[in-house]
């Protein structure tokens, strides 16, 4: 048993051609669900996605993809019984054919797919880029997909598989793509960040993908295979066993993304394509459209042939990178640019710039948040800085002038005893008359000649006064003159 969920979105040039079937439910222009973007998710013994080119003008391509998908839709359900070991059995019986076909279990993943894809596995922090291999000689295999390339791999818990067009992929950088692929984990959400981020980029594309992601692997028991049934019956012995055809395909290359988007195959790749292509030994078989006949005498005009659009043979050219699809080579202008212009470009280059800001350090998170941290914190920093020597400028820089502090007694103190009124003229040519004896709180001044009320007997030095508008503070004895020391 494999658990795992399969991601399959389609572009809209290709909605309205291709039919998908996945495990048991259908997308596409003839599917039951009228859907572009399909995620499902469970735990199966052998997964599916088929594909197929279909031309809805043409009734014939119509019948014959509808009869197809049955037959698919038949294969997958007994797939879950016998296993993928039972698949070449299925393809001769039900007369398979497919466009696209991912097949898995939890000992192998196969692909059929056309070479303008390229196949993409995110196993760890890195991304590699599998290479086509030799199709399998098994039987009615050998020619089944003959026009397109084969991969074959072992799946493991955490593996990230994306199926997509390379020039897609050529768009970013492959650092970039590793580290987003590792922090969210979800590779439908990553392709559809990488989406938003094409479009920032002045590239309106919206591609079709596939992708699978495996969340855990549980070996199949022995017993459940249908060799093994076959044996316990009695319709088979071990010596009549043969190898089984998963057994003998040859693995995948891979070549990480780093080194380059390269598409690397095999030695003799195109001679084995095209001796599996003269196989004569094993029948084609075609699923065939029932035939329409008409009433036609002599004397009529033959009716006139509907035109065709190009088979899928002439559509299928091989992917290189000299020769991409012009909506990749295309240059916006600045109108261009301004026209489709919208909020979400924006907000996705601030999305990229703090993935970046918290990528820093490789291989620490944890730094690269303090560092982030750090980074905002000088900022802010720095702008209050600047906010309050701006503000300083605006005042001139003008320093405050310190002056005493003066008071007013308050109302609400007592006034103190006094024991006698004795008038006095100040003899010191400016004199401070404080709140309490020997202090700072300045009450006011008086100066020479001014005539104060002398309250009570001195006291440590310091008179207690009463100036001519009624405010009490005292002074020092020493500065006063008394009457009887008249001029």
């Amino acid at each position: 048993m494999i658990r795992s969920t399969l991601t399959a979105h389609l572009a809209d040039k290709d909605r309205d051609e291709i039919t998908l079937q996945i495990n048991d439910r259908d997308i596409g222009v003839l599917a039951t669900q009228e859907q572009r973007h399909y995620v499902m998710s469970g735990n199966r013994r052998v997964q599916l996605i088929a594909g197929l080119h279909t031309d809805p003008e043409d009734a014939a391509s119509v019948l014959s993809t509808r009869a197809l998908l049955r037959h698919w839709l038949v294969t997958f359900r007994e797939l879950q019984i016998n296993g993928l070991s039972r698949f070449p059995v299925m393809v001769e019986r039900n007369r398979l054919e497919a466009d696209f076909l991912l097949l898995f279990d939890s000992e192998r993943i196969v692909i059929w797919c056309d070479p303008g894809y390229a196949v993409y596995l995110s196993r760890g922090r890195h991304i590699y880029r599998q290479q086509p291999t030799y199709h399998p000689e098994h039987g009615s295999l050998s020619v089944f997909g003959r026009d397109l390339d084969f991969y074959s791999f072992r799946p493991r818990e955490g593996d990230d598989l994306l199926i997509v067009d390379p020039a897609f992929i050529d768009l970013f950088d492959p650092r970039d793509l590793e580290d987003l692929f590792a922090d969210i984990h979800q590779i439908n959400v990553a392709m559809m960040e990488l989406t938003r981020l094409s479009i920032s980029y002045g590239r309106n594309i919206d591609p079709t993908w596939f992708s699978v992601q495996i969340q855990k692997v549980e070996p199949d028991l022995e017993m459940f295979s249908a060799e093994s049934r076959e044996r316990v019956a009695g319709r088979k012995g071990r010596g009549e066993m043969e190898i089984p055809w998963l057994q003998r395909l040859s693995n995948s290359k891979v070549v990480p993304l780093l080194d380059g988007n390269l598409r690397i195959t095999p030695a003799g790749y195109k001679r084995f394509q095209e001796g599996a292509r003269n196989v004569q030994d094993v029948p084609v078989y075609r699923q065939k459209p029932p035939q329409f006949k008409t009433i036609w005498t002599e004397g009529q005009q033959a009716p006139a042939s509907l035109p065709t659009r190009e088979t899928d043979q002439n559509r299928r050219t091989p992917h290189s990178q000299d020769s991409y699809p012009a909506g990749y080579r295309k240059k916006p202008s600045f109108l261009d640019r301004l026209k489709h212009w919208h909020p979400t470009g924006f907000a996705s280059r601030i999305s990229k710039m703090h993935h970046k800001m918290t990528h820093l350090i490789p291989g620490s998170r944890g730094m690269s948040w303090l560092a982030y941290i750090a980074t905002w914190l000088v900022a802010l920093l720095v702008l209050v800085s600047v906010f309050i020597g701006v503000k300083s400028i605006m005042r001139g820089n003008q320093p405050v002038e310190t002056q005493p502090l003066v008071t007013t007694p308050s109302v609400e103190n007592e006034t103190p005893k006094t024991d006698f009124e004795i008038d006095i003229t100040v003899k010191a040519s400016s004199l401070r008359v404080v709140a309490s004896p020997g202090g700072d709180e300045l009450v006011g001044t008086v100066t020479r000649g001014d005539r104060v009320t002398q309250l009570a007997t001195p006291k440590d030095g310091w008179i207690l006064i009463k100036m001519t508008d009624g405010r009490l503070g005292y002074v020092p004895e020493s500065l006063l003159l008394f009457p009887d020391e008249g001029e």
